[in-house]
């Protein structure tokens, strides 16, 4: 495989620059990245809350309902960006270890927003008690 065609996060990053700057293509992303995470389920149950919780963030920020950094939607996006693609460092093909540079990256992305994701968390329980009231 040329070198040129594998997706490091650095190019995802990029890549996220554009969506973000271009919102209508987000949706897309996110539809495409929660089916391929329903499809390894398996293979991401370490990082799964974390992706889930990416989704929901992004989303949220779409609709404009949280206020979140914009590094944060960038990484974020940069994670989803870098899951769906098949050829990045270690391309998906690859059995059992195609998905374990995906689940790294989520993870380090996880750790890297602790705070954004811990005010996200606690802003999603606060909403839901409101709504049961």
């Amino acid at each position: 495989m040329p070198k040129n065609r594998v997706l490091t996060f650095a190019r995802a990053m990029t890549r996220a620059e554009s969506y973000v700057g271009h919102k209508e293509k987000l949706p897309w992303l996110l539809d495409k990245a929660t089916r391929k995470a329903e499809q390894h389920y398996q293979s991401l149950l370490e990082s799964w809350e974390s992706f889930q919780l990416f989704i929901r963030l992004i989303r949220c920020w779409l609709a404009d309902t949280c206020a979140v950094p914009v590094q944060s939607i960038l990484m974020a996006v940069g994670a989803a960006i870098y899951f769906v693609s098949s050829f990045d460092l270690i391309p998906d093909a690859v059995p059992v270890l195609g998905l374990v540079d995906d689940v790294w990256m989520i993870n380090s992305v996880a750790r890297a927003n602790l705070r954004v994701i811990s005010s996200f968390r606690n802003w999603e329980v606060s909403l839901n008690s409101r709504n049961r009231v």
